[in-house]
């Protein structure tokens, strides 16, 4: 048996190769092959009800016990999905997401006992902000990045992308449920579920705490062509799925679309949400992928999927606050064949293609150079 400091300097010594395999590959995209345990079982096991307990936990487990963070915050923020099915028959989800500029992170992950994923981080989320540089100071930041991701993929075909609400946040208190946060539970889906079913038996275990303060919901979509969408309103769990007898889309505003894909934006799916005050917006970037949707028959190209994205992109100032708010990325996830195109800083001339099972590869670099949609200011 080694001794405990041979164990110690090794769990050093991985943490310290994930730190120094972080890239830069434009200015926009930075890469991360995460290989150190970040404690996923400890952490549902234990349960954590606020950002502020998840970075706790992050610190003492995996930052050598710094506790510096900065979250982001929950202002000016707003994002778009949709699921569609290639020519081929492979299941897509495609995402924005909206919010204050930054670089981001693609990061994978090799749990010993989940499933390998690719997922997304927004560099504000880990404090970095819009630049990031590796100084001896901070860089044990990038460990946090498994518990910072926004959407990604794992090897099942399993993909899941979080969405605003401007609404109060979730705050779930059934004593038989141990608790759990926004980005926690998105990494313990693509670390332990397989498919749609699994997820949402995964969500209804635990009491949600939404982070940053404001509401979510969440499109998770599966390799077999199943969609669900997972929205909160007023701490009540409410699961849409097309063809579900058991989560149904009736009272959604999917019940009359005459659609078979899903989309989100940052307005409420539940059509009656009583006296629950949400602020409403992104139904005109709903209008125009459901217009796509419906033109197509659900059935465009990962490139296809890209345009539309880039079609229902923000990009403007923030009326509050000294900065922008722009499409950090756009994401096309294929649950077929494990790969996914990004192109961040709503650069479409730069659309990466990676695989989960090649970490920190780039596979292919394509360009939309002239969109075959119009140029359109969206309300935020």
């Amino acid at each position: 048996m080694k001794p405990f400091s041979a164990y110690l300097q090794g769990l050093k010594n991985n943490r310290l190769a994930t730190i120094r395999s972080a890239r830069k590959l434009d200015d926009n995209l930075y890469l991360l092959d995460y290989r150190s345990n970040y404690h996923l079982p400890e952490l549902m096991e234990r349960g954590v009800s606020s950002i502020g307990e998840l970075m706790a936990f992050a610190a003492d487990a995996l930052t050598f016990g710094f506790r510096l963070f900065k979250p982001g915050t929950d202002e000016g923020a707003g994002c778009t999905t949709f699921d569609a099915f290639t020519p081929e028959g492979k299941h897509l989800l495609a995402r924005n997401f909206d919010f204050k500029t930054a670089p981001c992170f693609v990061v994978w992950t090799h749990p010993d006992n989940g499933y390998a994923s690719v997922s997304v981080v927004d560099n504000n989320f880990m404090a970095y902000g819009t630049s990031l540089r590796f100084h001896r100071f901070n860089s044990y930041r990038a460990l946090l990045a498994p518990y910072c991701c926004v959407d990604g993929m794992n090897e099942k075909g399993l993909a899941i992308a979080v969405l605003q609400l401007r609404a109060k946040a979730t705050n779930q208190k059934d004593p038989c449920k141990k608790d759990i946060t926004t980005t926690a539970m998105i990494r313990a889906v693509l670390d332990t579920c397989a498919n749609i079913d699994e997820a949402v038996a995964l969500i209804k275990k635990y009491n949600m705490h939404d982070s940053l303060w404001t509401n979510y919901h969440y499109q998770i979509v599966d390799a077999s062509g199943r969609s669900t969408v997972v929205e909160y309103i007023d701490n009540v769990l409410h699961v849409y799925e097309r063809g579900s007898a058991a989560c149904s889309v009736e009272g959604s505003v999917y019940e009359d679309d005459g659609l078979q894909q899903q989309y989100a934006a940052n307005f409420s799916l539940t059509k009656e949400i009583g006296a629950y005050q949400i602020e409403q917006h992104g139904a005109d970037r709903a209008e125009a992928v459901k217009s796509v949707l419906r033109a197509k028959d659900g059935v465009m190209t990962e490139l296809d999927a890209m345009a539309l994205l880039s079609h229902v992109k923000l990009d403007y100032k923030h009326t509050k606050y000294p900065w922008n708010v722009v499409a950090l990325w756009s994401a096309v996830y294929n649950t077929g064949d494990g790969t996914m195109k990004i192109a961040a800083n709503k650069d479409y001339r730069k659309i990466y293609t990676f695989s989960i099972s090649t970490p920190c590869k780039v596979l292919d670099r394509e360009s939309i150079d002239h969109s075959p949609y119009p140029d359109v200011k969206w309300s935020h």
